[in-house]
């Protein structure tokens, strides 16, 4: 699924209007309207901003429909983050520790099996 199909089923399963998504995001809701309908596209900053303004379960959502290597990897970290606001650089910040914390349990885990 593209990222336009994806960002159009993310807003209808999550019941989110263009109308609350602009106000949260800084994009106008006729550019989210003309996106969604194909009539336009997104410069990239407005889209990260976008996604930025979901709530995290739709985001994640979002990405599970256009989850593919390709993708992931030509995202803009560096814009995507720079365009999040200060809790959520927090929250991305705690999700990456959690993250790191648990793949070091892992391993210490599987050294012990190792060893018995």
């Amino acid at each position: 699924m593209d990222y336009r199909e994806a960002f159009d089923h993310t807003l209808e399963k999550f019941g989110i209007t263009a109308k609350s998504l602009a106000l949260k995001s800084g994009v106008q809701e006729r550019q989210i309207s003309h996106f969604r309908n194909k009539q336009k596209d997104l410069m990239a900053g407005n889209l990260f901003s976008l996604i930025g303004a979901l709530p995290t379960d739709a985001q994640i959502y979002f990405f599970s429909c256009v989850a593919s290597e390709s993708m992931l990897e030509t995202v803009d970290l560096r814009s995507l983050v720079k365009s999040m606001p200060a809790a959520r650089k927090s929250e991305v910040l705690t999700l990456i520790a959690d993250s790191l914390l648990e793949n070091l349990e892992n391993t210490e885990t599987n050294g012990l099996i190792s060893a018995l």
